[in-house]
């Protein structure tokens, strides 16, 4: 039987960790219950901990959402339709496993909110919105517009992404046949002339070739050392950073990438004030949700004043990040007491704002990426054409 290591509370108050054999979670919560211990946390032995877990898929976030709220308002217990979905094979093999295991953390006595919270798999605002519907008696409701609001964000991640296609393509296209002219055309073609040596570029690209040749190993495992460390570090605090100011150089870019996070933190924050979160845990929260160091940066003098009696308007206004218009609106909306719904309109706009400029930018890109590999070509077929008509001469004065 597998064994399992668990965190619990004797019946005198105090919490212990041990390690138990048993023949599943369920089983080994019954046996500890049947003793008197409340269960708080049960993890298989073999698991890694759950600090390296990755973040659930926004995928997977946006079904569960919707199926949890549509079950949650036709009157189904809590810990059923988390059963329910446990077993759902729509969802990844590694997102059952997490909801199995806040199953486990409320069998153990915690609320919902905390159970999602203590997987370490979710982000703050699923927390703060379903901790929200719990002490509301709202939870159906929290979770719609949690439902609504990454799709949302999926429909917007899916946009960029199929818009970004073509041009990465077309980009490993040309790095294909690139490879292909210096590995193989280019041996075969010098071989006819002896020994003569080429030079320039074409003598570049076959040293390159004859360094692959013979070190086809190291290679291959340098690019992949440094395709996943690449990976990795995109990943953390300094990768975001380092591409968002790659990124930035690009006035076009620059500015899809400004109503993009616009966009995101208007959403965000509309639906975190409609759920009844703090205004300025909600302005922390949907900050980090846009990745924008510069706004993260701003978020500690908005909340200052915030607590300072400003409004939401001027703390805006101060960071210096926002379009004009959601300051704005922002501002319209204070006035009626209706924030929330001002933020959810100027998300939809910003959003169509968002697939104009993409396509835009995409209709610029694929021209310009077309001509590049064209003035690429035919740059090296020039290049070729002289080495050869210098080599043809070499090799007559041979004769």
């Amino acid at each position: 039987m597998p064994t399992y290591i668990f965190d619990a509370v004797k019946p005198s108050g105090k919490i212990v960790r041990g390690k138990l054999e048993a023949e599943n979670e369920v089983g080994l919560v019954n046996k500890l219950s049947q003793e008197g211990y409340v269960v708080l946390n049960v993890q298989s032995a073999s698991e890694k901990r759950k600090g390296m877990r990755l973040r659930a898929k926004l995928s997977d976030l946006v079904l569960f959402t919707r199926q949890f709220s549509t079950m949650i308002s036709a009157g189904v217990r809590i810990k059923d339709a988390l059963n329910l979905l446990a077993r759902q094979e729509a969802f990844s093999n590694s997102f059952r496993k997490i909801i199995s295991e806040v199953v486990i953390s409320i069998d153990g006595g915690m609320s919902l909110s905390e159970a999602f919270e203590q997987v370490g798999a979710f982000d703050p605002v699923l927390i703060n919105l379903m901790q929200a519907g719990e002490s509301g008696g709202v939870l159906d409701e929290s979770m719609s517009k949690l439902s609504k609001f990454y799709e949302d964000s999926k429909k917007l991640r899916d946009e960029v992404r199929s818009a970004m296609a073509y041009p990465a393509f077309v980009s490993i296209f040309a790095i294909l046949i690139l490879m292909v002219i210096s590995l193989f055309i280019l041996p075969n073609l010098f071989r006819a002339f002896g020994s003569m040596k080429p030079t320039g570029v074409v003598a570049i690209l076959m040293n390159t070739n004859d360094y692959i040749a013979h070190n086809w190993l190291v290679v291959i495992a340098s690019l992949a050392v440094a395709l996943i460390g690449g990976l990795f570090f995109m990943r953390t605090p300094y990768g975001v950073m380092t591409k968002n100011f790659i990124l930035n150089l690009l006035p076009p870019i620059k500015k899809l990438r400004r109503l993009e996070n616009s966009s995101s933190f208007s959403k965000t924050l509309s639906t975190l004030i409609a759920s009844g979160v703090p205004i300025t845990s909600a302005v922390e929260m949907a900050a980090n949700a846009t990745s924008s160091h510069k706004l993260i940066k701003a978020v500690p003098m908005m909340i200052d004043t915030l607590k300072n009696g400003g409004t939401l308007k001027e703390a805006m206004e101060k960071s210096k990040y926002f379009p004009q218009l959601l300051v704005e609106m922002v501002g319209t909306g204070e006035e009626t007491g209706r924030v929330d719904e001002m933020l959810n309109k100027v998300s939809e706009f910003y959003d169509q704002e968002v697939s104009v400029k993409l396509k835009q930018i995409v209709s610029m890109v694929e021209p310009a990426m077309i001509g590049v590999i064209g003035l690429f070509v035919g740059f090296l077929a020039f290049t070729l054409y002289q080495t050869m008509f210098k080599l043809e001469q070499g090799a007559g004065q041979h004769f």
